[in-house]
């Protein structure tokens, strides 16, 4: 894996458009097939149409944007897609049990419904996966910084965002990202950068899509000029992708 010096130079040298993405951007194309909350009501699938709107962008045209992760991104997601699967699973298997109430009372009644296929038995899950590994895969993974780290630490201990519930993990990523956007402006890397997390929690200004104010001025410093967004079709609209 490249260190964020070898990546802010080839950038800096061959400039494109920059994307930094948070694992849970990548997850949610599998984990979309899933209940929202407590099961109430079934979550959004239209996360899925932007990743493989970017994938067939860069299969293109590789120069069109430049996907960046850390290291800790792809650990996060090898530790959590098995049992997204799952649940991604049972969704389905759930849905076939809840359409065939229909087909039950239609039984009953002597009325005749169009012949169905039952969903669980399809690659549904299996190619959402694909996508999500795909999307994971495009990207450069930043090696960790030691200094980042310690950055990141210590907005723990001074509970600050993306940390300030004590949790370090977001603030690694946070703490690369940044550092690499130093990196890029200072040799004057013009292209946009961006970064895409649907993490409310931490990063939302409530349940506004922008960047919390006390991120802010850290995305808006000249020095870094990072753009916010919450949502990675956010994302490519700006960049026009």
């Amino acid at each position: 894996m490249p260190r964020i010096a070898e990546v802010a130079g080839w950038l800096t040298a061959a400039p494109k458009p920059v994307i930094c993405l948070d694992t849970c951007d990548i997850l949610e194309i599998v984990e979309c097939l899933d209940w929202e909350g407590q099961g109430r009501a079934t979550r959004g699938v239209t996360c899925i149409e932007p990743a493989q709107r970017l994938l067939d962008t860069l299969a293109v045209n590789p120069d069109r944007a430049q996907i960046i992760i850390t290291d800790l991104v792809a650990v996060e997601w090898n530790q959590n897609i098995a049992g997204i699967r799952a649940k991604a699973a049972a969704f389905l298997t759930k849905v076939d049990e809840i359409f065939g109430q229909p087909y039950q009372a239609a039984g009953f009644a002597g009325t005749v419904l169009p012949a169905r296929v039952p969903v669980s038995g399809s690659s549904l899950v299996a190619d959402l996966e694909a996508l999500s590994l795909a999307l994971l895969n495009q990207a450069t993974r930043l090696n960790h910084y030691t200094a980042q780290i310690n950055l990141a630490l210590q907005r723990v201990m001074n509970k600050r965002r993306p940390s300030h519930d004590g949790h370090i993990k977001d603030s690694i990523n946070f703490e690369h990202y940044l550092e690499l956007a130093r990196r890029l402006r200072a040799g004057g890397f013009a292209e946009e950068i961006v970064f895409v997390s649907k993490n409310k929690k931490d990063y939302w200004d409530g349940n506004l899509s922008h960047i919390h104010p006390d991120l802010l001025p850290e995305i808006t410093d000249a020095a870094v000029g990072i753009e916010f967004f919450g949502s990675l079709d956010a994302a490519l609209g700006f960049l026009h992708i």
